[in-house]
C-alpha cells in the first residue's frame, strides 16, 4: 500500500487496460445509481462559511502562500517556481488534495511549455503526472533523466525502481536499485533493494538489511526514514512476525509526530494493522483527526462500524455518516475522470457496502496499474465475496512468477482453493 508508483506499458496490458476501463464504467453507473439520493450540499447565498482552514505550512519552511508570493513576484525565477511547486506536491501527498497539483502546475507552467525542460522541472513533472495516474508519462520522465548526464538520474532510478515495485516486477526494481546504490544514503539503498527482495522472496534478508541500515543511520530526512520503518513492518507482516511489525510502526508514529509531519501511507498502513488484529479502538484513535484525507477517512469508518457491532451507538452515528461522505467523495472524483483511490473504492464498496460484485470489478482495473501485495490481498477477497474464483487467476499468476511470501494470503488461497475445487 504504501509504495504506490508507476511502470511504462506494452500492447498486451494496454489490451486487458480496455477491457478493465469497461468493467470500469459499469462500475461506475452503479456507484452513482447507489449515491444519486446523495446530493452535494449548496449553499444559498456567497456569504456562507463552508469550512475555515490553517494556513497550509510545511515544517522548516515558508507557508505556502508566502511560497506562492515570492513566486508570482518573480514568475521566471526558476528557484521561486521550483520551491513553490514542491511545497505543493508535499501538501497534496501530505493531504490528498488535488487542488495542490493545480498549484504546483502552474507554478511550472513557463518551463512546461518548452521542448527541453531542466532536470529538476523534467522531476517534479514525473511527480505531478504520478499523482495524477499518468503511470506512462512519469515513467517517460523518469528515464529522460536516467539517460542524461543530469544528477537527478540517480534520483530518478529510486523512483523508478519503486515503479517497477508496484508493477511487480522486482528483478528491474532491483537492477535501478543496484546502479544508483552508491550514490544515495545506505538507509535509501537498502530500502530500495529491500523492497525488491522481499517482493521476490527473500523477506528475511530484506528485512534485516533495513534493520541494520536504521541502526547505523545519521541524519537522514525523515520522509525516508519513515518509508524505511514502514517497509520494515511490511516486510515482518509478511514473514508473520506481528511484534516486530508493530516496534516499526510505532517507532515510525514517534518520529512523524515528534516531526510535525503527516505521512497517510504510513497511518492506512498501521490503521489495516490494528484493524486486522481487531483493535478498533486503539485505529479510532489513530484516525480520529484524519478525516480530510480520503484514505484515512475509510479506515476511520472502518473502526467505527467495528466499534458499532460491538454495541457503540456513537460511532455506529458517525459510521453512517462518514459512509454518506465517502459515498460523495468516490462518485466527484469518477465524475472529474481522477482515477486515484481505486484501492480505497474497491475496499469501501467490499467492507462497507458489502457489494463484492463491484469491489472486484473496482479491484481489477487497479491491478492494471498498481501490483503490489496489498492489492493481491484485497483482490482475492473480493472474487472470494463474489464467488467468482475464476476471476483471481491473474493473482495466482503474479504470484508464481514474482516468489512472494506473506503469510496473510495463506486464508484466502486456501479458500479460493475450496470455491474451485467444489465448482
Amino acid at each position: 500500500m504504501y509504495f504506490a508508483h508507476f511502470l511504462a506499458l506494452d500492447f498486451e496490458f494496454l489490451e486487458a487496460a480496455l477491457i478493465r476501463l469497461c468493467l470500469l464504467l459499469l462500475a461506475l453507473v452503479v456507484t452513482e445509481i447507489s449515491g444519486a439520493a446523495e446530493l452535494p450540499y449548496t449553499p444559498n447565498n456567497d456569504s456562507v462559511v463552508l469550512e475555515r482552514v490553517a494556513e497550509p505550512r510545511l515544517p522548516g519552511t515558508m507557508s505556502l502562500r508566502k511560497l506562492r508570493d515570492a513566486w508570482t513576484d518573480k514568475p521566471a525565477f526558476l528557484p521561486n517556481a521550483l520551491a513553490y511547486a514542491r511545497a505543493a506536491l508535499e501538501l497534496n501527498r501530505r493531504e490528498e488534495d488535488p487542488r495542490y497539483l493545480g498549484y504546483a502546475e502552474a507554478a511550472l507552467s513557463l518551463w512546461l511549455k518548452r521542448q527541453q525542460l531542466p532536470p529538476e522541472v523534467l522531476l517534479l513533472r514525473a511527480s505531478l503526472r504520478f499523482a495524477r495516474v499518468d503511470y506512462v508519462g512519469a515513467e517517460q520522465d523518469l528515464r529522460l533523466l536516467i539517460n542524461s548526464a543530469a544528477p537527478e538520474g540517480h534520483v530518478a532510478r529510486i523512483s523508478r525502481s519503486s515503479i517497477y515495485i508496484s508493477r511487480g516486477d522486482p528483478v528491474a526494481a532491483l537492477a535501478d536499485c543496484e546502479a544508483a546504490k552508491t550514490h544515495v544514503s545506505r538507509l535509501v539503498a537498502s530500502t530500495c533493494s529491500g523492497a525488491a527482495r522481499g517482493l521476490a522472496g527473500e523477506a528475511t534478508i530484506a528485512l534485516a538489511d533495513i534493520e541494520d541500515a536504521l541502526i547505523a543511520n545519521d541524519g537522514t530526512p525523515i520522509s525516508t526514514l519513515l518509508r524505511a520503518h514502514a517497509l520494515a513492518a511490511e516486510l515482518a507482516l509478511r514473514l508473520g512476525r506481528v511484534a516486530v511489525a508493530r516496534k516499526h510502526f510505532e517507532q515510525a508514529l514517534r518520529r512523524m509526530n515528534d516531526a510535525s509531519t503527516i505521512d497517510p501511507g504510513l497511518i492506512a498502513s498501521y490503521a489495516d494493522f490494528l484493524l486486522e488484529l481487531n483493535e478498533p479502538r486503539n485505529a479510532q484513535t489513530l484516525l480520529a483527526s484524519y478525516e480530510r484525507q480520503d484514505s484515512l477517512l475509510l479506515r476511520l469508518t472502518l473502526a467505527e462500524r467495528a466499534l458499532a457491532l460491538a454495541g457503540d451507538a456513537t460511532a455506529a452515528d458517525a459510521a453512517a455518516g462518514h459512509e454518506r461522505r465517502l459515498a460523495l467523495r468516490f462518485r466527484d472524483m469518477r465524475a472529474r475522470g481522477d482515477l486515484s483511490h481505486l484501492r480505497e473504492q474497491a475496499l469501501f464498496e467490499l467492507d462497507i457496502r458489502s457489494n463484492a460484485t463491484v469491489a472486484l470489478q473496482l479491484i481489477q482495473t487497479s491491478w492494471a496499474m498498481l501490483r503490489e501485495p496489498v492489492d493481491a490481498r484485497l483482490y482475492l477477497r473480493a472474487a472470494i465475496a463474489a464467488k467468482q474464483p475464476g476471476a483471481a487467476a491473474p493473482i495466482l499468476n503474479w504470484l508464481r512468477k514474482s516468489g512472494l511470501q506473506d503469510a496473510r494470503l495463506a486464508a484466502p488461497l486456501a479458500i479460493l482453493q475450496v470455491l474451485t475445487t467444489s465448482r
